[in-house]
């Protein structure tokens, strides 16, 4: 309805809803018998907008993978949703079916393994979950202040961090260090490995520390490692996800002991009134 469409009074609403384009609603009622359902623009807030569609981005990953799924075991998708799929949404306290695909990346048994699914079904799944859900590489950047007046001066400095960099340098973590504008100087690394990588660097601000403290100069920290750029869909890393998920197992498990310790209750129904009840 034109109402709905803009909290702002508009001469002609097809200047604001255009044929083609992608728009954020709010869903008002559903006609299942007709097939039309009610929408209002005007209700939805900004912020709503940039969370639902990270929602729905996430959904189409997760509906592409089941789809190539049941396209390559040759068995209908509704199939697979009311199987397993369902499931991912609502047994692991996730915010999103996606964030449990991403802990299938890296510990595929803490997920699949409470699953209702075959080995046919295991295998096509992480294959596609690692075909359209590879880790991309992560950029990490330390920022810190080198000075030396003593007779060393520069190459106090130089030899600190090469010397850092000849210590934590290595084919998984290529660490690159930068002048900025004296007495400023970064340190960064791209990487798989998040974690990692956070570590490689505080390792090497530490080895840079001693060594130039060592040649009589001074070091000091202005920012620890830091993730430059972000991923579209990446909410949250891994190790966060599993943090949720234990917790939503601990709470869960606390809930059913509490049930179990709560079972002196009326169970013939004496207390109970009413059908509905």
């Amino acid at each position: 309805m034109a109402s709905s469409v803009t909290r702002k009074r508009v001469k002609n609403v097809k200047r604001l809803l255009k044929m083609g384009t992608q728009d954020c609603m709010q869903v008002i009622s559903v006609d299942k018998e007709g097939g039309f359902i009610d929408l209002s623009r005007r209700t939805v807030q900004v912020q709503d907008f940039e969370q639902k569609k990270q929602y729905f981005d996430k959904s189409k990953i997760v509906h592409l993978i089941l789809r190539l799924t049941a396209k390559q075991l040759k068995r209908p998708l509704i199939d697979l949703y009311d199987k397993f799929g369902w499931d991912l949404y609502d047994k692991f306290g996730f915010d999103h079916a996606y964030d449990a695909l991403k802990i299938c990346l890296t510990e595929p048994e803490m997920v699949l393994g409470k699953l209702t699914i075959d080995k046919p079904e295991r295998e096509a799944f992480l294959a596609n979950i690692h075909k359209k859900m590879a880790a991309a590489p992560v950029k990490l950047r330390s920022i810190f202040n080198l000075k030396c007046y003593t007779f060393e001066g520069i190459d106090a400095i130089r030899d600190s961090l090469l010397e850092a960099k000849a210590k934590t340098s290595d084919e998984q973590f290529e660490l690159v260090f930068q002048l900025i504008a004296p007495p400023e100087y970064m340190v960064e690394v791209v990487t798989l490995d998040k974690n990692g990588g956070m570590e490689r660097l505080d390792k090497a601000l530490k080895i840079v520390s001693e060594e130039i403290t060592k040649r009589g100069g001074m070091f000091k920290k202005i920012q620890g490692p830091i993730r430059i750029g972000t991923s579209r869909n990446d909410t949250y890393g891994e190790t966060e996800i599993m943090e949720k998920m234990q917790g939503y197992e601990s709470s869960n498990h606390s809930t059913e002991e509490n049930n179990e310790e709560a079972m002196d209750v009326d169970l013939d129904g004496d207390d109970i009134e009413g059908d509905d009840a």
